[in-house]
């Protein structure tokens, strides 16, 4: 399908596995990928190749970046944002679940540079400006605040373990901010609200 640079399609939907096979460098925590880096090329390929629009494919976050980080994963509808997910018991007794279909974040502008898509489990937040589409899946480390733990690709070339946490602000907006695991700021905290899936492009300073 050619791409259409102003019509946001549901990247989390197909799934690439992210081989992990860490190896640490004397270089202090940086992280290196045997296989997934090779995987950034290809995601940032065909996000790129959609043109100046936010459209493209994604993927969908592997487990293993949760376990990688001390996480393990914890239902999303029990984060204080479940209500923006559309988040409901199928039945009684049961636990809640999110609707089916993405939901969409962006800059309270008629043009964003940023898209956050939040399906299920799984985040993808992409940074038009930065060259930064962070995939992840919600979960929770110890008894710090939950928040989505994945990985970072960084202008094709640089994969790194980073998480994103969303806090409620005001009315509908999400808070987002992303941090890689040094603690480092890479993103944020930025404001986003709910759209409807569809965003034109800012040009990027």
């Amino acid at each position: 399908m050619p791409c259409q640079p102003d019509e946001l399609r549901s990247p989390l939907n197909s799934r690439l596995n992210w081989p992990m096979g860490w190896l640490a460098t004397r270089r202090g925590m940086r992280v290196a990928f045997t296989g997934a880096a090779l995987a950034a090329l290809v995601v940032l390929a065909l996000l790129g190749g959609c043109g100046p629009g936010l459209g493209g494919t994604g993927t969908g976050a592997d487990s293993d970046a949760l376990a990688a980080q001390g996480a393990r994963e914890m239902p999303v509808c029990d984060a204080d944002f479940g209500d923006l997910l559309g988040c409901a018991a199928p039945g009684v007794g049961a636990a809640p679940l999110p609707a089916s279909g993405a939901r969409y974040f962006a800059e309270a502008t008629p043009a964003s540079r940023t898209l956050l898509e939040l399906d299920g489990q799984e985040a993808q937040w992409r940074l038009r400006c930065q060259d930064i589409v962070f995939i992840g899946s919600f979960g929770q480390a110890g008894t710090s605040a939950p928040r989505y733990f994945g990985n970072a690709i960084e202008g094709g070339s640089r994969v790194r373990l980073a998480t994103l946490l969303l806090q409620r602000g005001t009315g509908n907006t999400l808070n987002a901010t992303l941090v890689d695991s040094l603690g480092h700021t890479i993103a944020g905290p930025l404001a986003l609200s709910p759209v409807g899936g569809t965003t034109s492009a800012l040009a990027c300073p």
